[in-house]
């Protein structure tokens, strides 16, 4: 049964692009390479089957007629006038010409930063007559290999296959296309990484999960500050995790809870669980922030609350109720959040949740 948008009536699929030939990555098969301890192939087909969609694998050039579990295979069918295949051109329409799915939406197979909310989120832009909705990134860039194509587009694309023009920017300039630009909907240019280089892969095992601090004096509204960051940065996919540090011993668990009573019977901790959530209380001195990092392996950022005087990059808050001035070293604070003036750095209002955010995300590309 085709995938439906919510809120829209247009049916859809999701397809994986694994038909190149590798051959900046010495020929090898992008899809089988490992990061974080899965293939490319898995970490991109759990996103799309996270959004409930029929999922395909355009395949060319390795393991043909292999079935692939949870993926109907569709073989590209497009040789070039040697025989060659022809790249990204002859998948998509190879997908669209063979599946029964009205729009297909193609991710390329070294893209393993890719999240579902990068699909998702095209289709509010698709309107009638529009044949393609693309990203924009930060730099201008179009992404035509993370995008939405409608069935409409098979008359051009044969149309270029036959005069053996295969460039699909030159394509694109002969259909109708929507854009979506990733600084609005607060997408990080990061996921759009493509890995098809050895030195990009040697690259994506260094990367280290991104660690922010909101940081002011107390009561200057941090928490309100995250609870408004973790609300737009979540809307767009951005898995985040929150740590934050009280000053004072804290009782974790609910008074008459069975976690309290066994906490009260002299158990040093706890673990609360169910089928989708557990909640762990464990008496241990001396932890920092650090400590608690690997707890969220699946995270894109963690959001630290307080820590103005580590190390850790942060957005201070200020109000006048409390104090007009930094408590944090400048060199540290990646913006201000103030209501009142202040001479140095970037400095936003409290209502500007949406510029703070892209300010984070930016941050989370290495662009600030």
């Amino acid at each position: 049964m085709a995938g439906r948008s919510e809120g829209m009536d247009m049916s859809w699929g999701g397809v994986i692009l694994s038909g190149g030939q590798g051959s900046r990555m010495g020929y090898a098969d992008k899809s089988s390479l490992i990061h974080g301890e899965k293939t490319f192939l898995d970490i991109i087909g759990n996103e799309l089957h996270s959004l409930g969609v029929p999922c395909y694998l355009s395949r060319a050039a390795y393991k043909s007629g292999e079935p692939v579990q949870g993926f109907t295979v569709v073989e590209d069918t497009v040789r070039g006038k040697d025989g060659e295949w022809i790249g990204p051109m002859g998948g998509i329409w190879s997908c669209l010409e063979q599946t029964a799915e009205p729009f297909l939406f193609f991710v390329s197979c070294d893209m393993p930063l890719f999240r579902g909310r990068m699909a998702e989120c095209l289709l509010k832009y698709w309107k009638p007559g529009v044949d393609a909705v693309l990203w924009r990134t930060r730099d201008g860039r179009l992404q035509p290999m993370c995008a939405l194509y409608s069935r409409t587009c098979l008359r051009e694309l044969r149309t270029r296959i036959h005069s053996q023009n295969y460039r699909m920017m030159d394509f694109l300039e002969h259909v109708n296309c929507v854009e979506a630009k990733t600084a609005k909907e607060h997408i990080p240019d990061t996921w759009f990484l493509n890995v098809n280089t050895p030195e990009i892969y040697k690259e994506l095992g260094k990367k280290r999960l991104p660690v922010l601090a909101v940081s002011g004096r107390k009561d200057a509204g941090k928490t309100w500050l995250l609870e408004k960051l973790v609300g737009v940065l979540s809307g767009a996919g951005v898995r985040t995790a929150v740590i934050k540090h009280d000053g004072h011993e804290f009782e974790a668990d609910v008074p008459d809870t069975d976690s309290f009573r066994m906490k009260k019977a002299g158990a040093y901790g706890t673990v609360v669980y169910s089928g989708s959530r557990f909640s762990l209380v464990k008496d241990q001195p001396g932890m920092e922030a650090e400590d608690f990092f690997a707890f969220f392996p699946e995270a894109d950022l963690i959001l630290l609350e307080g820590q103005k005087y580590s190390s850790f990059p942060k957005i201070e808050v200020l109000r006048a109720a409390v104090s007009s001035e930094p408590v944090c070293d400048p060199r540290t604070v990646l913006a201000y959040v103030s209501d009142v003036p202040l001479k140095q750095g970037k400095v936003f209002p409290f209502d500007s949740i949406d510029e703070i955010s892209e300010v984070i995300i930016r941050w989370m590309d290495g662009k600030c």
